[in-house]
C-alpha cells in the first residue's frame, strides 16, 4: 500500500524563513538532506507537532493532522526520534519498551513485536538495565526500538546514527531497510552522510535555505548538478546498483551484475539475486578512450560520454558516462569520473564517445554493508 503525505510548512523559526511543499507517494525511505541551517530538524519537529506556530498544512491518507489541539505530539500518527536519543530515566529499558505498548492497547500485533524488537536490536542482555548505565549507541538502539514500538503510519528519525561507529551503523541502516521492505513502514530520514544516503534511501529531497531545491530518485539526485554544487567538487559521486551474481569465500569479494557489466566489490554485501547498490567517487575513476590491459584494478566497464563539464578556474573536468546498456536491462545508469583538463585534452575525449573505466574495488564504499 502506497502512503500519501502532503506536507506545506510556511513562516519564520527566529530570522530564519521556512517555505517547504512536497508530496511524499512512497512507502520507502525518503531522505531530506542539505547543509546544517536549512531547516530539515524544523520540519520533523512540525510534522511531530512540538512547533505549532508556523502555517501549517499536513495531510496523511486524506487525513488532515496539522491541528495540535485535535493532534497533540502524542496522539500524531508519527513516530519520532531525534538525534540525541530521549529515554524515561526512572525506567529500566524493558519498562522503556512497555511504555509505548500500555500507552496503545489497540497496536497492530501484525507489525514488529517487542520481542522481535529486542532480537533484531540484540537488546536482550540489557533489558533489566537503566539508561544512566547504556552507552550511547545502547541508548540509541532502545530509543529506536521504542519509537517503532508505537506503531505510527510514519517513522521521522532525525540524524538518529551520527554518533554510531562505522560497523554499529551499517547493521543499523540494515535494519531500517529491512522493517521498510518487510512491513511497509514509510520513513523520513534526515542525514548529513552521503555514505547513510547512497545505502537507504528510495527518494531523496534536497533543502536549503528553508526551500526544497530538487527530488528525485537517489541515482538521478546524486548525479545531479544541484547535488554537487551543494556537497562540492571533491565528494562528487555516483550510485550504481547490481544483481548479486556470486560471491568469492576465501577472497571475500562479491561480483555484481551492472547492466550486463561485472563490478566486482569487497566484502559479502548480502545474497545470490540480492540489489546490491554501491557509491563510487567520481575521483576514483579512472577513463580511458582504449582498452588498457592492466592487472591494477579490478573493474573493467564500457559506457559512453553525455556529458562534459569543464570548470572555470581550476584543472578538472566531470565527464557524466552512461553505461552501456544490456539486452536484458533496459535502463542505463550513469558513472561521474573526475579527472584533469590536462587529461581530457591529451585522450582527446569528447562528448558521444566511448569510454573505458577502470575502478579499483578498495575505492568502493562499502560502509553500509558490513557485517
Amino acid at each position: 500500500m502506497i502512503t500519501s503525505l502532503f506536507v506545506k510548512i510556511t513562516g519564520y523559526v527566529g530570522d530564519f524563513f521556512l517555505e517547504f511543499e512536497h508530496e511524499f507517494n512512497t512507502s520507502g525511505i525518503t531522505v531530506l538532506y542539505g547543509p546544517n541551517g536549512s531547516g530539515k530538524s524544523t520540519i520533523i519537529s512540525v510534522l511531530s507537532g512540538f512547533i505549532n506556530h508556523l502555517e501549517t498544512k499536513i495531510i496523511l491518507n486524506d487525513k488532515s493532522i496539522e491541528n495540535t489541539k485535535i493532534f497533540p505530539p502524542h496522539k500524531r500518527p508519527f513516530g519520532t526520534m531525534f538525534q540525541n536519543p530521549i529515554l524515561f530515566e526512572h525506567m529500566s529499558v524493558n519498562q522503556n519498551l512497555d511504555y509505548p505498548i500500555k500507552r496503545n492497547k489497540s497496536l497492530d500485533q501484525t507489525l514488529l513485536s517487542k520481542e522481535e524488537l529486542i532480537h533484531y536490536l540484540e537488546l536482550g542482555s540489557m533489558l533489566n538495565r537503566y539508561p544512566q548505565n547504556l552507552s550511547g549507541g545502547e541508548k540509541l538502539r532502545v530509543a529506536l526500538a521504542r519509537t517503532i514500538l508505537k506503531q505510527s503510519d510514519y517513522l521521522l528519525l532525525d540524524e538518529p546514527m551520527s554518533d554510531l561507529d562505522i560497523k554499529t551503523k551499517a547493521r543499523l541502516l540494515n535494519f531500517l531497510k529491512m522493517i521498510n521492505k518487510k512491513f511497509k513502514i514509510p520513513i523520513l530520514y534526515v542525514s548529513h552522510s552521503i555514505e547513510e544516503i547512497s545505502q537507504i534511501a528510495d527518494e531523496i529531497i534536497l533543502i536549503k535555505n528553508g526551500k526544497k531545491i530538487i527530488s528525485g530518485s537517489v541515482s538521478k539526485i546524486l548525479n545531479s548538478n544541484s547535488f554537487q554544487r551543494l556537497i562540492g567538487k571533491f565528494e562528487s559521486s555516483s550510485v550504481l546498483e547490481g544483481t548479486l551474481i556470486k560471491t568469492n569465500q576465501l577472497m571475500n569479494m562479491t561480483t555484481l551484475d551492472v547492466n550486463g557489466q561485472s563490478l566486482i566489490v569487497p566484502g559479502r554485501p548480502g545474497l545470490e539475486n540480492n540489489i546490491v547498490r554501491v557509491r563510487i567517487r567520481s575521483r576514483d575513476i579512472i577513463v580511458s578512450p582504449v582498452k588498457i590491459n592492466t592487472h591494477i584494478t579490478e573493474n573493467e566497464l564500457v559506457g559512453i560520454i553525455i556529458k562534459i563539464y569543464t570548470e572555470k578556474n581550476t584543472a578538472f573536468s566531470e565527464l557524466v558516462i552512461k553505461l552501456m546498456k544490456s539486452k536484458i536491462k533496459k535502463t542505463s545508469q550513469i558513472l561521474r569520473a573526475r579527472i584533469t583538463t590536462y587529461n581530457l585534452n591529451k585522450m582527446k575525449i569528447t562528448e558521444n564517445k566511448k569510454v573505458f573505466i577502470y575502478i579499483s574495488s578498495v575505492s568502493i564504499d562499502r560502509q553500509a554493508y558490513q557485517y
